[in-house]
């Protein structure tokens, strides 16, 4: 059997940790885990198991990286209140952090771990918070009570759109955040609730939800002002997670005629489809990016609640450990 020195003209590089600035086809031994390893580029993503939640809940919300998320509030059971706790991923496992001061579930989250943001949700409420990275306080109230909304954008600059409110029932009302108060925004063109969303409070991204008698796949964009029609998903459902920006959108999870694990890719125009999550989901928390997306809680085909994390990684290039048998 020939080496791989006398096909490649070089010794395979042996390394204590992963080099950075990966190309595609590259080899090194990692001499700390005592691996070989070879670099390989993925044209759907894939999902890997990460460290599982400590509270077991869904329809909780979502803010920060894939290596520095916030996981907080949600639904613990049908007899348990809503939760106020809060939780911080390194990456590896989740920690305890601060308590939100309303509990709820079904809100929107924003922002980072150190700057996060919390509005809406159910039981109805306008309220709005903000997180430092330890605490939770009181920001300004939302113009309109609603909860399964979609939410992107920082703790001073946020957009809110879309949901259910006791008024109208689905909306399409759209608000900003600058940091202390809620201004209208322009509506969306589909009014829906169980949405999802992806990038910024000028260049938003709202997708699929229940309308009023259907699920949709329609997907929006936001400009700051206004929003246009973008690209239909390939799966019309409700109660997902989205991550990522208006030009590299992750949405994952959620419920068609049953629980799905499909994901999908935006590219600013259309979607297209991804790497399947371990573990069909609806109402899961969501965060980071399309090359680094992080998808944890919600709840099963079964009904049953689940704290199990999932870690994508997007199209690009990835890394590979060889094994022999």
């Amino acid at each position: 059997m020939s080496e791989y020195k006398t096909i490649h003209g070089i010794h395979v590089q042996a390394l204590d940790t992963d080099p950075s600035n990966l190309g595609s086809g590259q080899v090194w031994y990692n001499t700390t885990s005592n691996q070989l390893k070879i670099t390989a580029v993925s044209t759907s993503g894939a999902w890997a198991t990460g460290g599982n939640l400590g509270t077991t809940r869904q329809g909780l919300a979502g803010a920060g990286t894939q290596t520095a998320a916030l996981g907080f509030g949600g639904r613990i059971s049908g007899s348990t209140p809503d939760s106020t706790a809060t939780e911080h991923y390194d990456g590896s496992a989740w920690t305890a952090g601060g308590n939100m001061g309303t509990s709820r579930h079904k809100a929107a989250g924003a922002g980072t771990q150190t700057a996060g943001l919390a509005f809406g949700g159910y039981p109805m409420t306008n309220a709005t918070e903000h997180y430092d990275g330890s605490a939770w306080t009181a920001g300004g109230n939302m113009g309109t009570s609603r909860y399964s909304l979609g939410g992107v954008g920082t703790d001073t600059a946020g957009l809110g759109f879309g949901g259910y409110d006791s008024i109208s029932g689905n909306t399409n009302a759209t608000e900003h955040y600058d940091g202390s108060a809620w201004t209208a925004g322009g509506n969306m063109g589909t009014a829906r609730y169980g949405l999802a969303g992806a990038g910024t409070q000028t260049a938003g991204l709202g997708f699929t939800g229940y309308e009023e008698m259907n699920l949709t796949n329609a997907t929006e964009h936001y400009d700051g002002s206004a929003w246009t029609a973008g690209g239909n998903m390939g799966t019309s459902r409700y109660h997902l997670a989205g991550a990522g920006t208006q030009t590299a959108g992750l949405a994952f999870g959620g419920y068609t005629s049953g629980t799905t694990n499909a994901t999908e890719h935006y590219d600013g125009s259309a979607w297209t489809a991804g790497g399947n999550m371990g573990t069909a989901r609806y109402n899961p928390g969501g965060t980071g990016t399309l090359s680094a997306g992080l998808g944890f809680g919600g709840t099963m085909a079964d009904f049953t609640k689940t704290n199990a994390t999932e870690e994508y990684a997007g199209p690009g290039i990835t890394t590979q450990t060889v094994t022999s048998s």
